[in-house]
């Protein structure tokens, strides 16, 4: 009888060329790829098409939408969270992504060194180093980074920014961290139950509020220390959803004015359970969510 699948992974993809050599990146550099499953909500666009050796990978599964249907990536999100089928972890990526070989048993490897070191529910999480698709693979950096506070717009903290690991190389075990990165994302399938995506946020924002959500239903955040993957932070093969979706604006100012109340309130709202509040985020990270 084939093994049960172990990892859940989540991709959200907006019309982006990166989609298959993400997939196949993914696939080619696992050790156990018979154990993963992975889920893509692929918002596509009308000549998008997906290869027939990617569709025959193990575990893949793919909810296609047309691209002018999408409400937006975390309304994508929230739609993956709800196919989980309880597998023990679940990873969320975006679809602009290269791995480094053997890159299932070194993530799962960190997270339960921090569970047996006592940290109840691990998550790892981080801005991955980039590659440029146009150089692959002379391009890709090498050093781990660690997470921090970048910017606001009306007050509220909605950027993050990330700088290399110091003194990454005598590391032994991932470092904790103060914020969240939403193309990755590594902890326990329940992470699915306890942390739901708020579709009303558009884009702007959402790394900081689900690290506030992560952070009050009982998560600790912690950066890897060694290289796990590359990101593709330029555009240049993918469409924005703000590009297509001429109400965007509209949408962010909801966005924004929605993490404003939140962060207002005294308890995080649309958690199933919460153990920590936002004014001990607060505390945690030494700086306020909002300003004005």
């Amino acid at each position: 009888m084939a093994r049960r699948p172990d990892i859940y992974v989540q991709i959200p993809a907006y019309r982006d060329a990166e989609l298959v050599p993400t997939l196949r990146s993914l696939y080619a550099t696992a050790a156990h790829r018979q154990r993963l499953r992975t889920r893509v909500l692929w918002q596509r666009g009308p000549h998008d098409v997906l290869p027939p050796d990617v569709l025959a990978l193990p575990g893949f599964e793919v909810e296609a939408v047309p691209a002018a249907r999408s409400e937006g990536c975390n309304w994508a999100r929230q739609r993956l969270q709800s196919s989980w089928n309880d597998e023990p972890y679940t990873l969320l990526l975006d679809s602009h992504h290269r791995f480094v070989r053997g890159w299932d048993l070194l993530i799962v490897g960190m997270l339960e060194q921090l569970r047996a070191a006592g940290v109840r529910r691990p998550l790892l999480t981080g801005y991955l180093p980039s590659y440029y698709p146009d150089r692959e693979p002379a391009g890709r950096k090498r050093r781990p980074f660690k997470i921090y506070p970048y910017s606001r717009e009306d007050g509220v903290l909605v950027r993050l920014t990330s700088l290399p690991i110091r003194g990454w190389r005598a590391l032994a075990a991932p470092i904790p961290a103060d914020f969240l990165s939403l193309h990755f994302i590594l902890a326990d399938g329940r992470f699915n139950n306890d942390v739901p995506f708020d579709p009303e946020i558009y884009f702007f924002g959402d790394e900081v509020l689900t690290s506030v959500r992560a952070f009050a239903a009982g998560y600790e955040l912690f950066h890897p220390h060694r290289v796990v993957g590359w990101h593709a932070y330029n555009r240049d093969r993918r469409v924005p959803h703000w590009v297509d979706h001429d109400d965007w604006a509209e949408r962010h100012v909801r966005s924004l004015d929605r993490m404003r109340r939140i962060y207002r309130s005294p308890v995080v709202p649309g958690l199933p359970q919460a153990h920590r509040t936002v004014a001990d985020y607060e505390d945690h990270i030494n700086i306020s969510l909002v300003t004005s």
